[in-house]
């Protein structure tokens, strides 16, 4: 603005000037021809940079001269600028894409509409995807998977989904992570070495359990033999004998628990769709428990006989069980432990809620690994396995449920067993 107020003064001047020196028509004259040369100068260098601006070649910039001078000046250093983070970026770029090949998971950049952007080498052989034929192409069409496709649908990510590849029979788990404006980054991870590395590891437990159990029932039964004959035997013996029976008994309960747990995750017990009575079912949980307890706490049931339940009745029972004798195991003497079943939310749920030591939040995460402990001294005095929570958890996921667990620190713990409503009965 400031330019065009000073050129419009200066025309001024040199009209009042040139009608001073010559006359009105000079002066109109002279100012015509001056704004005509100047029109043909500004003509000349916008034509240069627009044939510039076609090229766009940094090397082949024009001079220039006065303002536009400044101008092609400060295009130059923009270019060059310009071109420098192209640079920077496309380095970044190959470095991005030099990673994500050198990597062993497969990954896949897709759009709000599900099509392929990019994906590494590994995700072309895992998913059979072709990134020159399926570019812009959606995912579901290409690699086509009921599960998966529903997954991705679904818009909830926090799980993993696992496919079986029905030609090389190799499993694949997948992640789909979103990001940026409604795009989403997919890993796919083949985890058939692990599948059989586990299955390999859980059938050594099994036989070696199964193993174990014979022999060490041959031990105990002569312990309780040698033990019933107190009028033969010194006190001191008999001592020796009630701490081995006792051991042998912990070591049973122990093989027991590992070959349930065993079942459980390798679906020996296949029929989980038995009608399970409720009533006989707690009725039997009660009388085990009063066992156990010896009425050393107020254990309260409310308990909705209506409410059946269709699922395995060795696993469920074992679950309602361990959830109890847990709060037991972790609740002072006399403190309240109530356990209901009922419909929360429309599922039928099996809660207990005890007045116990509670779980801290470091510990939370954890407390269903196998023999994880928080307190190992306190688990074994009680006759604990560290199996049980295991045990739980696994028999909830094998009857399509989950397992909520609600504890603070001395304030107790809350277990929920939650049951979708279709095993209702």
């Amino acid at each position: 603005m400031k330019k065009i107020i000073t050129l419009i003064f200066f025309l001024s001047f040199s009209f009042f000037i040139f009608y001073k020196i010559f006359s009105f028509d000079v002066a109109v004259y002279l100012i015509c021809f001056a704004s005509a040369v100047g029109f043909v100068f500004q003509s000349y260098w916008a034509h240069k940079l627009n044939i510039w601006l076609n090229t766009n070649n940094i090397n082949d910039i024009p001079e220039g001269y006065g303002v536009w001078s400044e101008i092609f000046s400060k295009l130059y250093k923009s270019s060059r600028l310009e071109d420098k983070s192209k640079k920077e970026l496309n380095l970044t770029l190959e470095q991005f894409i030099a990673a994500a090949e050198a990597m062993l998971d497969g990954v896949i950049a897709i759009n709000q509409n599900n099509e392929i952007l990019w994906c590494n080498k590994p995700a072309q052989s895992m998913l059979k995807i072709s990134l020159k034929k399926n570019y812009k192409q959606p995912i579901n069409y290409v690699f086509r998977n009921t599960a998966f496709s529903d997954h991705l649908e679904t818009g909830e990510y926090d799980e993993t989904v696992k496919i079986l590849d029905q030609g090389t029979r190799k499993t694949i788990e997948i992640k789909v992570t979103p990001f940026r404006n409604n795009m989403r980054l997919i890993t796919a991870r083949d985890i058939s070495q692990l599948i059989s590395n586990e299955k390999i590891r859980k059938e050594f437990v099994s036989n070696f359990s199964h193993e174990l159990k014979t022999p060490l029932t041959v031990i105990v039964g002569f312990l309780e033999t040698l033990e019933s004959n107190k009028s033969k035997i010194d006190k001191e013996t008999l001592q020796i004998f009630s701490i081995m029976s006792n051991q042998a008994l912990r070591m049973k309960k122990l093989l027991d628990d590992l070959l349930l747990l065993s079942n459980v995750e390798s679906n020996q017990l296949q029929n989980r769709d038995e009608k399970i009575d409720v009533y006989s079912l707690f009725k039997k949980i009660k009388n085990e428990i009063a066992l156990i307890d010896k009425k050393e706490h107020q254990i309260n049931f409310s308990i909705n006989k209506k409410i059946n339940l269709k699922g395995s009745a060795i696993e469920v029972e074992s679950a309602f069980t361990n959830l109890i004798t847990n709060a037991i195991r972790y609740s002072e003497a006399n403190k309240e432990i109530r356990v209901t079943w009922n419909i929360e939310a429309m599922q039928p749920t099996f809660t207990v809620k005890d007045s116990g030591i509670g779980i801290s939040k470091t510990h939370l995460s954890r407390i269903t690994e196998r023999f994880y402990r928080i307190d190992s001294d306190r688990s074994r005095d009680t006759g604990g396995t560290g199996l049980g929570l295991s045990i739980v958890k696994n028999v909830i996921t094998q009857h399509n449920g989950r397992l909520e667990i609600k504890s603070n620190l001395n304030q107790g713990s809350t277990f929920k067993l939650i049951f979708p409503k279709e095993r209702i009965l």
